[in-house]
Order: structure tokens, then C-alpha cells, then sequence
């Protein structure tokens, strides 16, 4: 018998690829369905501001020096619906506008005061009164 001193290779099978994409074709169709979602969001957020733009407009100066702190912001938003008006007038005096009013339900208007924020002033609180009382508060983005 005749003893092989040197072993003869295996032959390898080549390997199968997996049907998985490369990570970096996954980073990139990650991005553009990101880019498409955002192209998305932002028309859809130009044409609501192009429907809005006559409902957020200032009917009445009040104060036109009026801006909100963010501690003035922070306890605004702590304060529960339907509390009594005053409460808000406690803690800003006087807003920088009156909105037009609006009616949210039937037969109820809404009077609306908004609030440039001292920090980011194309940023508006504005705030929902109905019959003297607090009635919510929602942001308007100023172009």
C-alpha cells in the first residue's frame, strides 16, 4: 500500500450567493424611499398652507411687540380645557394678534389670539377661546 505523503486537495464547491441585496443597495433604497416620503410631506404641507393662509391671518394688531417665552409656552400648556380665560391673561397679558373667529361647531364661534414664540418667531401660538373659556391652542407656521 502505497502511502500519499502529500494529501490531495479537496475540490470546494463554489458557494451559492444568498438572494440577500449588498447592505450598501439597501442604504440607498432606504434613502430614496426617505427622499420620496419627505418630496411628499412637503407638498402636501405647502398646499394645506396655501388652504390655510387666509384663516391664519392677523384680523387686529394688538401688541406688536408681544412674543412668548419658552417658560411662558411651558405653563400655557399645562393649563386644562375649559379653564376661565383670565387664567391665560395671568399668564401672557396681551397677544400679538386677534385672528379672524371661526366656528369649529355649530352655531359656536371661536376667537383666536396668537402668540409669536420669542425663540423661533415664525413659529405662532395660537390660542382658542369659546365663550370665555380656554378652549385649546394649536402652532401656525408663518411664511
Amino acid at each position: 500500500m502505497i502511502q500519499q505523503l502529500h494529501p490531495q486537495p479537496t475540490v470546494r464547491q463554489p458557494r451559492r450567493r444568498s438572494q440577500k441585496q449588498p447592505t450598501s443597495q439597501r442604504f440607498l433604497m432606504a434613502g430614496w424611499g426617505l427622499a420620496l416620503l419627505s418630496l411628499l410631506f412637503n407638498i402636501g404641507s405647502r398646499l394645506q398652507a396655501t388652504a390655510s393662509d387666509t384663516k391664519d391671518q392677523c384680523q387686529t394688531i394688538v401688541q406688536s411687540s408681544a412674543v412668548l417665552s419658552r417658560n411662558q409656552l411651558a405653563e400655557l400648556l399645562t393649563v386644562p380645557e375649559r379653564s376661565n380665560q383670565q387664567l391665560i391673561k395671568d399668564i401672557v397679558a396681551e397677544p400679538y394678534c386677534q385672528m379672524t373667529t371661526i366656528e369649529l361647531r355649530d352655531r359656536v364661534t371661536a376667537q383666536r389670539e396668537a402668540y409669536p414664540l420669542a425663540f423661533a418667531p415664525r413659529t405662532w401660538l395660537v390660542m382658542l377661546y369659546e365663550d370665555n373659556e380656554y378652549a385649546g391652542f394649536s402652532f401656525s407656521f408663518q411664511n
